[in-house]
């Protein structure tokens, strides 16, 4: 049988001669699937973006990729391989906020996409999305709801191999059941897969074949229910065992006479929409950490920009430290540095083109006198982040090392409370885990207080004192 998709002897590098993939060589057959997992900033994404001539600018690759029925082209063809998108490849991409247009409207994007009239409609139904969805602008979604209008884009055209990466990130487990039927529907099709996740679920849910990239290099590849069942290899290990059911369970000891953020009687409405809440009362007490789950849309983002001061609220007090900022810019002021957000999207958080190193020397603008990289090199060393990676702009950074670099910045700036929106989506379970060691060991030790947003039950029971479950308010797509 001919293979739909093989990979053969691909290298990157960066500008520097720094190899970032080493020598990885992979096939999938026809109707078949080839799941990839891995460390955070493993080049697993580069992978995907080579095959498509997607690298980002300086760096290169060699090796060949071969489409069924097509010549084997160079891995450095960058305008061969984007001559193949739609008719042989789509990409499923791993930030929704980047790939969509904010200012052009759902059903716009997917025409553009290569569906056309009623497939439109059918794509938007088959991942839970309503057809006035379709007359939405990009930045009305929530992140949730633009990841599942890529999967719709990737299930409307007729592409026989569909690159997705990181599909259920940022989905509440309903929906990730859902996309995880809906890509197994593309194999019974005939249609091939090439997945990449941190996703233990989704890993262990799709057939066919399963590799592990550790350092630049697959360590480790077979039959995905062989390789869950007996991982080889010592990251493949770590990565099975840090599902956060099994974390160790421990007891904080949080000042709940001292509240670092409290709300009373909070609602929030869109114009002209049912309320995304309403009558919510929080407390956070100095050292604590407050869970907030719900589905999808259910408005956790939101919630989020309320007690953060960047949304007002429809009714309600917001209090830092006692105080109500609502409407009063006064008593925000002089606070807002303790008072930060872990953005869900990375890319939210950094100004595009600018190297990393001289936005936190922007810092010293913000706060007079401010020296962030002085705190710098200590934070990267506990995420495990490479110190070079400051010299490089955001872009160059993998989704888990520019979510672990944003959190550094939070943390550099000796924050109050940090309002942290998903803030493990693009770890793998291994760095997931030491993530949120590092993130309670700062609450216990500084007492800094967090508000945790997570589609992860099991996350939440690992690390929050307690947790607020946001609903669906009727009439209010997901």
């Amino acid at each position: 049988m001919t293979d739909a998709l093989a990979v053969e002897g691909l290298r990157i590098r960066d500008a520097g001669g720094n190899a970032l993939v080493d020598d990885i060589s992979f096939a999938i057959r026809r109707g078949g699937a080839l799941t990839l997992i891995g460390e955070t900033g493993s080049g697993k994404s580069l992978v995907a973006l080579a095959m498509l001539g997607l690298l980002p600018s300086g760096m290169k690759a060699t090796g060949t990729i071969t489409l069924a029925g097509e010549r084997p082209l160079d891995a450095a063809d960058g305008r061969g391989l984007k001559a193949l998108w739609r008719r042989h490849l789509m990409l499923v991409p791993q930030e929704p906020a980047a790939a969509l247009d904010p200012i052009m409207r759902v059903r716009r994007q997917l025409a553009l996409a290569g569906l056309l009239g009623a497939k439109i409609d059918v794509a938007l139904r088959a991942v839970d999305l309503e057809e006035e969805d379709g007359g939405k602008f990009g930045f009305e979604l929530s992140g949730g709801m633009a990841q599942r209008v890529l999967v719709a884009t990737a299930l409307g055209t007729g592409a026989p191999v569909v690159v997705a990466d990181e599909p259920t990130k940022c989905l509440d487990p309903e929906r990730v059941g859902q996309v995880i039927g809906l890509l197994r529907r593309l194999l019974l099709d005939g249609r091939s897969l090439f997945v990449i996740t941190h996703d233990r679920r989704l890993a262990q849910s799709l057939p066919g074949q399963l590799a592990i990239l550790h350092g630049g290099r697959i360590v480790e590849h077979g039959r995905a229910e062989d390789v869950i069942a007996a991982p080889r290899s010592a990251f493949g290990r770590a990565w099975m065992a840090s599902d956060p059911a099994a974390w160790p369970s421990c007891a904080r000891s949080c000042d709940r006479s001292r509240l670092a953020l409290s709300a009373h009687g909070l609602s929030f409405a869109w114009p002209g929409r049912p309320p995304l809440f309403r009558e919510l009362d929080l407390h956070l007490p100095r050292g604590g950490i407050l869970g907030i789950d719900g589905p999808s849309g259910c408005g956790k983002t939101t919630l989020g920009d309320v007690l953060l001061g960047l949304r007002r609220p429809s009714a309600g007090s917001v209090e830092w430290a006692g105080e109500d900022i609502v409407g009063r810019p006064d008593a925000i002021r002089p606070m807002r540095r303790r008072y930060q957000k872990l953005h869900q999207e990375p890319a939210a958080a950094f100004i595009p083109g600018v190297p990393l190193r001289r936005q936190f020397e922007a810092l010293r603008l913000v706060v007079p006198g401010f020296d962030a990289l002085r705190a710098l090199p200590e934070l990267l060393d506990r995420l495990k982040l490479r110190h070079a990676l400051v010299d490089r702009r955001p872009e160059e950074l993998s989704g888990g090392e520019a979510q672990r670099m944003s959190l550094a910045r939070v943390l550099a700036l000796d924050p109050r409370v940090i309002i942290a929106d998903e803030p493990t989506s693009r770890l793998d379970p291994v760095v997931q885990r030491e993530t949120m060691a590092l993130l309670r060991e700062q609450v216990e030790a500084r007492g800094i207080s967090v508000v945790l947003v997570s589609h992860d039950a099991s996350l939440l029971r690992a690390i929050a004192d307690e947790t607020i479950s946001l609903a669906r308010a009727p009439g209010v797509p997901a």
